[in-house]
This record gives structure tokens, sequence and C-alpha cells, in this order.
């Protein structure tokens, strides 16, 4: 590889890196930025001087960051699992099942149609359930909200890698008389552990970062954080201290999360990618 090539490559990462970080080191800077400068017209993009009156102000023990954050950690946890857990179960069973070609496209595309029909048509109906059910403003409601709109990525998601799971595994586990519960738990689940890990940490990035379903249900006691943002947008202006260091804070975990699972996710999404 000649030099060309690798200053050439070197430059389209160094372009890539400050596309993608740009808006989370302005995020970050605005949030030690001091009240005042964001009504001035000659501040720069680095604040006059460092302060953390923000981070203060959203992490005052008289407040409530800690129960949302809690909150947020619940229901994406709850979430996630029981997403994975049901979209892993419903892709192998299609995945299996030898169904007429139309039901299995019929099926397909009731499963994408859900994944990307726009959510807002369905937030009064599914307020008006949750009130129904006298479940407003728990935990149970958002994660419903979140299951039912992560498991139909899940499905899509997992469908390929068990359509190319060897078969010849099953079939040996079948002489050995293994039940569909039995081989789905005991042979195709630890085998596809790096595909189910990838939708796992893709669902808990969808969840965690979810606004509207949880803010037509949850508008108080079962708060997350992404819905704690929108109450900085006052009638007297717009708190954006406050709403940069609670952003900060929102996308500290899930850069965390991401950095630890990438290998995971790595690994989970090249599964089935080439065939012997």
């Amino acid at each position: 590889m000649n030099l060309a090539v690798r200053l050439g490559r070197a430059t389209l990462i160094a372009i890539a890196l400050v596309v993608a970080l740009a808006p989370f080191v302005v995020l970050f800077l605005n949030s030690l930025r001091p009240a005042d400068e964001f009504l001035s017209a000659g501040s720069g993009l680095v604040p006059s001087h460092i302060t953390f009156e923000h981070y203060a102000e959203i992490f005052d023990p008289r407040g409530d960051t800690f129960r949302y954050l809690l909150n947020s950690l619940i229901i994406t946890t709850t979430s996630t699992i029981i997403a994975v857990l049901l979209g892993a179960m419903a892709a192998y069973a299609l995945a299996r099942l030898k169904l007429p070609f139309r039901l299995s496209i019929v099926i397909g595309v009731m499963f994408l149609v859900i994944r990307f029909y726009p959510k807002i048509t369905v937030a009064l109906p599914y307020f008006l359930l949750m009130r129904q059910f006298n479940l407003l403003d728990t935990h149970l409601a958002v994660i419903i909200a979140h299951v039912s709109l992560t498991v139909p990525f899940v499905v899509w998601m997992l469908l390929a890698f068990f359509e190319d799971f060897p078969r010849e595994l099953e079939q040996a586990a079948i002489v050995d008389g293994c039940g569909p519960i039995r081989r789905f738990m005991l042979i195709v689940v630890p085998l596809m552990t790096p595909a189910l890990a990838a939708a796992a940490v893709l669902t808990a990035f969808m969840s965690w970062n979810e606004f509207l379903m949880a803010s037509t249900v949850a508008p108080n006691f079962a708060k997350t954080l992404p819905v704690r943002i929108s109450g900085f947008i006052t009638d007297k202006g717009i708190l954006w201290g406050s709403m940069s260091a609670m952003s900060s804070v929102i996308v500290i975990p899930v850069a965390l999360f991401a950095l630890f699972t990438q290998r995971y996710l790595a690994r989970g999404l090249t599964v089935g990618a080439v065939k012997g």
C-alpha cells in the first residue's frame, strides 16, 4: 500500500471522526458554558471560562435526576431482555415453520409495517388504553411501548441469521430426542450468541433514546431522561446549559456501553455474512 493511499484513508477517517464527534464536543462545551454566555452574541465555540453549575443544578439532591436515571435503566434493561427473547423466538419460528409463500410475505410485511409506521398515530390510542388499565405513569406502560417498537426490529435482524443457521445441527439433536424448545435453548441460542448480543445492544440504544411514547404515558413518576430534557424548554426560555448537561449525562452511559460491547456488535452483525 503506497503512501498516497494511506494518506487518503487517514484523511477520510479524520473527516468521519470530525463529523461524528463534533456535535458531542459542542454539546459538552455548552454544558460547561456560563449561563450568561448563551445570550451573548459574541460568545465563541469554546466558553470563556469553565463552570460546573449546570451539572450541580441537575444533580441537586433535591432534584429528581437520579430517579429519572434509574427509570431509564429499569425500562431499557427490561425492554431489551423481553424484546430480544420474544423477537428471537418469533424469528426462529418464522425461519423453521413451513409456511405458504404468500403467508410468509404477509407476516414479514406486517412486521415491517409495525417497525416503520409513524408512532405519533398510535400515541393517543395507547394513552387511552393505558388509562383504561390504570397503567399511566408506570414503568410497565413504557416497557410495553418500547417492546412493541423493538420486537419487529429484532425479528427482522435475526431472521436472516436463523435462516442461515446449519439445520444439520438441529437434525442431529432431533435424532437424540431433543424437542423444539430444547433445540432452541441448547443448540441454537449458544451458537447465535453474537447475533443475539448485537440485537440486544441496538435494542438497548433504541429504548434508551426513545422519547415519544415515554412522554405520552409517563409524564411524572416513570419519566425517563429523554423526557426530562424537554422540561428545560420553559415559557421563560430554553435552559441551554442544563439541557446540555442533561444531554451529556444521557450520552455518556450509551457511549460507555457501546465501547464495551463493540466487539459483540461487530461479530453479531457479521455472523453468517460469509458462507463456507
